[in-house]
């Protein structure tokens, strides 16, 4: 791997997501949605908010915003207006994650170990356990039409569940401390942990095993 570009934001980046025209990027602390043009040449704040964007995501030209120390979604247009919202039970004091699967959003309930899942308009759907889920850091990405990948920080684990049968599909233990997750091609799945050597782990998305890994020696 070889760094092309960096930018400097304002705050500890907690969340990002693309459109592929715009790049979103939630700031711990600074309480700010900020805007960036896909060559991370401009930059602006694009929404003022209440708490820390501790998850970001474009679907449908909406932008869904978890503010998880409040335990509240808020859905925005892309002017920067808040279009509804809705309270999630769990309120989370660590990063967590939350993602919009064919018109189904997906979060975290450490709580009740489980996965939340909601209609668009923030009508509880159903309730998926996941035995063993933490309260700590969790990411999440989007697999598919029916299922997500979830990284859990504290039980150094990653797993695929299917939100429309609700079964856990794999557990993975390949990687220690696993952090920030994503789904490439619905093929591979790409993880990173708190590491010195900026490494990023590479798992087969149906078995969940372990493929090989890579470094970034210009991070």
């Amino acid at each position: 791997m070889t760094l092309v570009k960096s930018v400097s934001v304002p705050g500890y980046p907690v969340s990002i997501h693309s459109d592929c025209k715009k790049i979103y990027v939630g700031s711990e602390g600074q309480r700010i949605l900020l805007q960036l043009d896909d060559m991370l040449s401009c930059q602006q704040f694009f929404i003022n908010l209440s708490n820390n964007a501790t998850s970001v995501q474009f679907y449908r030209n909406e932008l869904y915003v978890w503010l998880a120390n409040q335990g509240l979604i808020c859905i925005y247009d892309l002017s920067g207006n808040l279009i509804r919202s809705w309270k999630h039970s769990c309120v989370s004091k660590r990063f967590n994650k939350l993602r919009v699967v064919s018109d189904r959003v997906v979060v975290s309930s450490a709580q009740n170990q489980a996965l939340k899942v909601y209609d668009l308009q923030g009508q509880l759907m159903k309730q998926i356990k996941c035995p063993g889920i933490s309260k700590d850091w969790k990411a999440m990405a989007v697999c598919g039409d029916d299922s997500v990948i979830v990284s859990d920080y504290s039980t150094s684990s990653v797993f695929r569940v299917n939100i429309d049968s609700g079964e856990v599909m794999w557990t993975s233990k390949h990687v220690q401390y696993s952090e920030g997750v994503v789904c490439y091609k619905n093929s591979y799945v790409l993880v990173t942990s708190f590491n010195t050597d900026t490494r990023i782990w590479i798992l087969d998305a149906v078995t969940g095993m372990g493929l090989t890994k890579l470094i970034n020696n210009n991070a």
